[in-house]
């Protein structure tokens, strides 16, 4: 039974995904504090699109998120199981 490779797959694309939306809010939050700094009293249409953006992040940080728990749940059970 060949359950490292699996895993590891599956936890790298989860790490993957949580570090893309890490980035992104990264790049999210550098746009508020530029609007704010360059434009502080004007409303922009860009503070829509930023608010989006950290919305999207916000959800795929919680699915990676989920995978890693379950993929960690499985390996606990399959641990207890050959144990």
């Amino acid at each position: 039974m060949n359950i490292g490779s699996t895993a590891g797959s599956e936890i790298s694309s989860a790490a993957a995904g949580l570090s893309q939306a890490v980035s992104q809010v990264s790049r999210a939050a550098q746009q508020v504090v530029s609007a704010a700094t360059a434009r502080p009293v004007e409303p922009t249409g860009e503070s829509a699109e930023v608010m989006t953006d950290l919305k999207e992040s916000q959800v795929v940080v919680e699915a990676n998120a989920k995978v890693v728990a379950a993929e960690d749940e499985m390996l606990g059970t399959i641990i207890d199981t050959e144990a």
